[in-house]
């Protein structure tokens, strides 16, 4: 009987080794897994509904994700915990990070090793089990989780030879669904992730990384059960998700590697008419929209008026309908190496810079006003003169409460706020997108159809003249 006892345990001994290496060689710690069941108790996104994303208590959720691509192979465990702990600061509720992969250049060196030089795969990339390295996204899991962060947790394929596309489609799609479900089975006890995947290049879905991308998610799909995580995903420059990926998705496309938003990538400035012409496309009527990949900050793409550009990207998203952005710094993302356009040592500087303090400003107050359900893009009915073109356009829209109008530059501007339903009167107030600071207008005054309001005079340090408008209905005095 003891000798038939201890051949049992053996074999499930064996069992539980065969498992163990299939879904990777380092499963998560005790304490991780305890700060992963925390996960619980504060918002993430689970789902989608009226074009918005929805946290788990049926809530709308702005997905408002600092550009972080490279953290978990550059940082170390004390560097992310700063990092997470000074975006939490600014307000981000997001972070976006690929666990491996990020080979920009050279500086970057081994794209499959993290700081500490431990590897991400135990031998061939997509083609062995997890690697001692996934400690460090283990980390950026239980950091982000004890700081209620969302995590865009992000395959990075990326363009020509600076991401994983090699070695995924020597691995096979049989190594890359055991990839996916490894990934999966990892972090099951955390469910404040969205699965994302950093396209960045123009592929079609039966070549290049299409078969082995769809198997991962098939991986994926198989290890989540029946309650899915959201998918979002950046497809090439100048193109959408629907374009890329949700157009060809079914039995003879992507049969996993299906979205839950549409996306656009445009390196653009005129913020408010470029997402309009994607969100107002007939085809993804029901689909929320992500900004996944605007112009970052010292980037060239918006020359010497960043500051204002920036700014205008932020608001436009959000005030016209969008769900979600992927803000971003050319010194941050590479952590510590030369990215493409800036990096190497101080990233972590930028937490106290004008950029970044100014997203701080433009999440709290679209958090104040975008959750309404009611809240939709307008239509051309409350700003009635002042709306402007191209660059210049002013972004406008309002609930059943309240309007916000971001204005780029000085105009004349008349508005309707007897399209706020809410009380018999309105408070009308400018506020200060450098700031946060408000001027009040009229504090508390009768609706009108044809409201004139004088712009503001004042320019901010940084010599811009960009404003928002913010008009509130009132009950009483």
């Amino acid at each position: 009987m003891r000798s038939f006892l201890l051949q049992a345990m053996r074999q499930q001994i064996v069992a539980a080794l065969a498992i163990c290496v299939f879904f990777g060689a380092t499963m998560a710690s005790a304490a991780e897994t305890g700060n992963a069941k925390g996960s619980g108790g504060f918002a993430y996104p689970v789902s989608t509904a009226n074009r918005r994303f929805i946290d788990q208590t049926g809530k709308i959720y702005l997905l408002k994700t600092m550009s972080s691509w490279a953290m978990s192979q550059n940082c170390s465990d004390a560097e992310i915990t700063q990092a997470l702990e000074g975006l939490k600061a600014l307000k981000f509720n997001a972070v976006t990070v690929s666990p491996f992969g990020v080979h920009m250049n050279d500086s970057f060196g081994d794209r499959y090793k993290n700081k500490a030089g431990q590897s991400f795969f135990s031998g061939k990339p997509h083609a062995s089990s997890l690697g001692p390295a996934w400690s460090s996204m283990d980390w950026v899991m239980r950091e982000a989780t004890r700081l209620e962060l969302t995590v865009v947790f992000s395959f990075f394929l990326s363009w020509k030879d600076t991401g994983t596309v090699p070695d995924l489609i020597v691995g096979g799609t049989t190594n890359a669904y055991n990839f996916g479900k490894a990934v999966a089975t990892r972090y099951a006890s955390y469910s404040n992730i969205v699965w994302h995947v950093m396209g960045d290049y123009k592929w079609r879905y039966n070549e290049g990384p299409a078969p082995g991308l769809d198997a991962i998610f098939h991986g994926i799909r198989d290890a989540e059960g029946p309650s899915h995580r959201l998918i979002i995903a950046e497809p090439a420059n100048g193109s959408t998700s629907f374009d890329q990926f949700i157009s060809v998705e079914g039995p003879d496309g992507y049969k996993w590697f299906k979205q839950s938003a549409d996306t656009i990538y445009h390196y653009g400035s005129s913020s408010a008419e470029q997402f309009d012409k994607v969100y107002n496309r007939a085809a993804t009527a029901s689909y929320p929209v992500v900004d996944i990949e605007p112009p970052y900050v010292n980037a060239p793409h918006y020359k010497d008026q960043q500051f204002q550009e920036l700014r205008e990207r932020n608001y436009a998203t959000f005030i016209r309908g969008g769900t979600g952005i992927n803000f971003g710094h050319e010194k941050w993302w590479p952590h510590g190496v030369t990215g493409l356009f800036d990096g190497g040592p101080g990233w972590l500087n930028i937490l106290t810079e004008a950029p970044q303090l100014d997203a701080k400003y433009a999440w709290i107050i679209l958090d104040t006003y975008m959750t309404d359900p009611t809240w939709k893009p307008d239509p051309g009915t409350f700003l009635k003169s002042g709306l402007g073109s191209g660059d210049d356009q002013a972004a406008s829209g309002y609930s059943s409460s309240a309007a916000l109008v971001y204005f780029p530059t000085s105009r004349p501007v008349i508005i309707d706020t007897t399209r706020i339903a809410k009380g018999s009167k309105v408070r009308l107030r400018w506020y200060d997108l450098t700031s946060g600071n408000y001027t009040m207008i009229a504090s508390s005054e009768a609706k009108a159809s044809d409201r004139s309001l004088p712009y503001p005079s004042k320019r901010h340090a940084d010599g811009f003249n960009d404003w928002v408008l913010v008009v509130e209905g009132r009950t009483r005095e």
